[in-house]
């Protein structure tokens, strides 16, 4: 099962030991979710975002903490 990394850009904050999905659209879908999380209760900074990449280390999605 492919590993993916979420990263917080903006914050330096970086995935070490990643998370196994089945496919990139599951790990999306879970970077959605958490980025839903994560904007409730914060004013983000429009340049903060969850970055996703993959085993290989191209990023296959950015989703924006700021609400």
């Amino acid at each position: 099962m492919p590993r993916y990394y979420f990263h917080l850009r903006g914050s330096g904050a970086n995935d070490q030991d990643g998370q196994d999905f089945p496919d990139d659209a599951a790990a999306i879908a879970e970077a959605k979710a958490v980025a839903g999380e994560l904007r409730q209760g914060r004013n983000g900074s429009s340049h903060e975002h969850l970055l996703v990449t993959n085993e290989k280390g191209e990023t296959i999605h950015e989703e924006p903490l700021a609400s």
